[in-house]
């Protein structure tokens, strides 16, 4: 699911994660619709406040 700079992937084990494109990653919200049904890998932290964890990096995993 993508929505704005929001996304959320699943794991190997059905578990959703939720996350927020970090201003620092080296992708634009627009480049995410794309990942769609892909196997990505994602670099994040956990954010004070944030529910969500803060992406900054994804690499595709399929390609």
């Amino acid at each position: 699911m993508v929505q704005e700079s929001r996304f959320r992937l699943l794991t190997d084990n059905g578990k959703g994660l939720a996350f927020v494109l970090s201003s620092s990653a080296p992708f634009e919200p627009q480049d995410l619709a794309p990942l769609a049904g892909r196997r990505a890998r994602v670099q994040y932290r956990t954010a004070s406040g944030l529910l969500a964890g803060e992406a900054h990096d994804i690499t595709l995993l399929d390609a």
